[in-house]
């Protein structure tokens, strides 16, 4: 469970829970991770408000009355880069500090016009509802770890952890009311979205093989080279009259993978050098093919299963399908709700 949910405030619980989906192709295709150095810069570049004339020297930020002050401000930003000092390079810190800083701000504007909107429609979270949403994060903790350790170590009490899902069960009501409990996506709507995108439900044709390899490196010369080779020609007779392959992997492989007896698993087309390919995709399974030079040496290779392309059907998609849909309709309707409280709210920044 990431430290980022518990540590960030109620806002980003609720982006994190409303725009997971917001990637092209959420459930469907990885989403690309955030890292504290950019992480701001798409929200900073479409919520950026005017500076302000008139707000105090210690104040950072006002919306609607509501202040963030500079001091508290500076706290937060300590606090998140303590957090992740470890992963950021010295060089990107001060660009990480801005950052983030850009990013509280944000956060601070987006929770005060989501809590001055939910108190104005009377929106309230049920504590079934909320103990619901504690049950689960109890059950995905590490095994052996207690909740209130893990809260504690995270600077959260459970009565603020309450409050945070509570804030984050309003926003998606809110959204809900906004699309009208228009949610679930019709089977038009998926069957259209399959195939208008059918180049995504494609399982490309892949085979797992293990190979052996001699490595070389280019402070080799050619007599290194040529016993280097004559190896790799001795280890190949050697499986061709009956040695264990896996053995001869193990003690003989430069790969990583020689551990596993030089298993490498499953590979597609352009996961390897073109040399290498070449030979897995022509080799029948189970042979032991000529000795292949790569740049990264010599290698003997095993097909052990072809597996050729495949296409997913739309019933074993469907429901990834929907939730993806669902996903997109709710970031959509959040993403528009929040232009119209900004619009109308009074944001001063300094």
């Amino acid at each position: 469970m990431r430290k980022s949910i518990l540590l960030l405030s109620v806002t980003l619980l609720v982006l994190t829970a409303l725009l997971s989906g917001c990637s092209k192709e959420n459930d469907i295709k990885e989403t690309p991770a955030t890292d504290p150095v950019n992480q701001s810069q798409k929200l900073s570049d479409k919520f950026v408000a005017a500076p302000s004339k008139s707000l105090p020297a210690d104040v950072a930020v006002s919306v609607d009355g509501k202040e963030l002050k500079k001091a508290q401000l500076d706290m937060q930003i300590k606090d998140i880069m303590k957090t992740y000092q470890d992963q950021i390079p010295k060089d990107k810190i001060k660009e990480a500090q801005v950052n983030i800083k850009t990013q509280l701000v944000e956060n601070f504007i987006m929770r005060t016009v989501l809590e001055n909107e939910i108190e104005r429609r009377k929106i309230v979270a049920e504590e079934k509802d909320i103990k619901e949403v504690v049950d689960r994060m109890r059950s995905q903790i590490e095994p052996g770890q207690k909740f209130e350790e893990f809260l504690k170590a995270n600077k959260m009490t459970l009565e603020e952890l309450n409050k945070n899902i509570a804030a984050e069960i309003k926003v998606k009501k809110m959204v809900a009311m906004e699309l009208d409990g228009k949610t679930k996506p019709t089977r038009r709507e998926i069957s259209k979205f399959y195939n208008e995108n059918k180049e995504r439900f494609i399982v490309p044709e892949s085979v797992h093989l293990r190979h052996i390899l001699v490595a070389i490196n280019e402070k080799d010369d050619d007599k290194t080279k040529a016993q280097k080779k004559e190896k790799i020609e001795n280890l190949r007779r050697q499986i061709a009259e009956g040695a264990d392959f896996a053995e001869l992997a193990k003690k003989n492989s430069d790969c990583p993978s020689k551990e596993s007896g030089g298993d490498l698993g499953s590979i597609t087309r352009g996961q390897t050098v073109k040399p290498f390919e070449d030979a897995a995709f022509s080799q029948k399974i189970k042979e032991i093919g000529p000795v292949i030079t790569t740049d990264y040496g010599y290698h003997i290779i095993q097909v052990l299963e072809r597996n050729p392309e495949k296409k997913i059907a739309l019933d074993d998609v469907r429901d990834k399908i929907s939730n993806y849909l669902e996903q997109q309709k709710q970031s959509d309707a959040f993403a528009k709700l929040m232009d119209k409280l900004r619009a109308k709210a009074d944001i001063r920044i300094n």
